[in-house]
C-alpha cells in the first residue's frame, strides 16, 4: 500500500487526487518458490515532485527515481542522476 511519495526527500503523504501514481513489476523471491505473474509494486510521486522527477524500471536493478532535465518537458530515457527506490 502507497503511503507517502516515492522520493526519498519528500514528507508528502499519499493523496490520490494528485500527482501520479505508478505500477511496476515485482521480482519473485529466489527461494525457490515459483513467481507470481501478476504481482505489481505501486509507488506514487506526489504533485510537487511529479513535474521534476519520473520513476524508471529496470529488470536488473529495480525501480529508481531520475530527474528531469532542465527545461525539457520530454526527457531522454537514461539520463540523468538516479536514486534506486526499490531493489529488483
Amino acid at each position: 500500500m502507497v503511503t507517502k511519495c516515492a522520493n526519498p526527500s519528500c514528507l508528502a503523504t499519499f493523496n490520490h487526487r494528485e500527482g501520479r501514481l505508478f505500477r511496476f513489476p515485482k521480482q519473485a523471491v529466489d527461494d525457490g518458490r515459483p513467481a507470481n505473474t501478476h504481482s505489481v509494486q505501486h509507488f506514487w510521486l506526489c504533485g510537487d515532485c511529479f513535474p521534476a522527477y519520473r520513476l524508471e524500471y529496470n529488470n536488473a536493478i529495480g525501480v529508481s527515481l531520475a530527474r528531469h532535465f532542465e527545461g525539457s518537458h520530454f526527457p531522454s530515457p537514461g539520463s540523468g542522476p538516479r536514486k534506486l527506490i526499490a531493489a529488483a
